[in-house]
């Protein structure tokens, strides 16, 4: 009984889910970004998923707000990425008659958002009647876990998470010292042997501290939970690997490259210099 009046006060009304999801809950997950710290994403219906095309040309599914490891935080409660796809995303894309394709996952600032083709844009008012309604449900808040301590805004320390790791690992190592490795996967959890990764394994960058923690943009933690992110069980580090990932990158997008070292190293002196 106890745990049924717990879930009770944990879960939003079902007028307001119904309010919320009239506009794709856009206004609800400005307003748990702004709460908790956490990423904002859209998902949207593609006809090609192996199409990289803009957004112009998709479908927008759903806003929600994701940390940095597999859980969604929706107006339905806090849920796994396999669950929310299921008992959400696979939903409303039969619900909408949307016929053959697929998901495209996409992050954004809460800036970007009102600058996307979405059904429905920010609106101030309601951003902050759901403020007030998810601030009055302590339950769900508590069980959305916290934001690492990297005073890093989600999207950017997101940005130097997926593929330009490289670049941030750099900026720390010159602007602190700290020393870059490359994390080589040997095993991965079922659900992740999808994880981008090179023949020899790599799939992220991070520099690591004196007493062996790492740390990348998200903040300092254990380097098993930071490759546990990516759903490796087994892995390696090697300072040699990274340094040849350096050079691959400078071979062949080196514009691209220094461009994104430059941005890092801003990060790095606004939010962790300062720290």
């Amino acid at each position: 009984m106890g745990q049924a009046k717990n879930k009770q006060r944990e879960n939003f009304s079902t007028p307001l889910i119904d309010e919320w999801e009239a506009d794709d809950c856009i206004n609800f997950a400005i307003a748990l970004a702004r709460l908790t710290g956490w990423l904002l994403h859209v998902d949207w219906w593609v006809t090609d998923p192996t199409e990289d095309i803009s957004e112009n040309e998709m479908k927008p599914l759903r806003v929600y707000v994701a940390d940095n490891r597999d859980g969604i935080f929706d107006v339905r409660g806090v849920k796994t990425i396999a669950e929310f796809n299921q008992s959400t995303i696979i939903r409303l894309a039969k619900k909408k008659g949307l016929g053959f394709g697929g998901v495209r996952t996409r992050f954004y600032t809460e800036a970007m958002l009102a600058t996307l083709p979405l059904r429905s844009l920010p609106n101030e008012d309601k951003i902050s009647k759901a403020v007030e309604v998810i601030n009055s449900h302590p339950l769900y808040l508590n069980a959305i876990p916290s934001k690492p301590q990297s005073r890093i805004p989600a999207y950017d320390a997101a940005r130097y998470t997926f593929g330009r790791c490289v670049a941030y690992a750099e900026a720390i190592c010159e602007l602190i010292g700290l020393q870059p490795v490359a994390i080589m996967g040997k095993r991965f959890a079922p659900l992740y042997e999808g994880t981008k990764r090179s023949a020899d394994g790599y799939f992220h960058s991070i520099v690591v501290h004196p007493n062996g923690m790492g740390e990348d943009a998200w903040g300092i933690a254990p380097i098993e939970d930071i490759a546990g992110r990516f759903g490796a069980i087994e892995f390696e580090i090697s300072a040699n690997v990274h340094q040849e990932v350096v050079k691959n990158y400078n071979r062949t997008s080196s514009e691209n490259y220094e461009a994104e070292l430059k941005i890092a190293r801003e990060l790095v002196a606004q939010y962790r210099l300062d720290a």
